[in-house]
């Protein structure tokens, strides 16, 4: 558990010494177990003006995917890295496979 924290303190600061935004991607998923979890990568230009990704947390969701816990579930998890603030807007598409048939929300 010491080297997740000794990370996690390292990338916060990356993190809020960036002079520019965030971008994120995300992604949800429920595990044959019916345990629900979300991916948070970030994407940013560095210092040096190089594209960097970093994998920032992987977290439990305890509700189904509706667009409001997903929302809360990525601001959660922002907020722990105290990067909240880095982030302009948030676009998401849901994709509902069922009976062969997709649906495609985009909010």
């Amino acid at each position: 558990m010491k080297f997740y924290e000794n990370d996690k303190e390292r990338i916060k600061n990356i993190l809020k010494d960036l002079p520019g935004k965030i971008s994120f991607t995300t992604d949800c998923w429920t595990s044959p177990s019916t345990k629900s979890f979300m991916s948070i990568t970030a994407h940013f230009i560095n210092h040096n003006w190089e594209l960097q990704h970093i994998l920032l947390d992987f977290i439990e969701m305890y509700d189904s995917h509706t667009g409001l816990n997903i929302r809360n579930t990525f601001v959660s998890g922002l907020e722990s890295f105290s990067i909240e603030n880095k982030v302009i807007f948030i676009f998401l598409i849901i994709i509902i496979i069922k009976n062969n048939l997709f649906l495609i929300i985009i909010y």
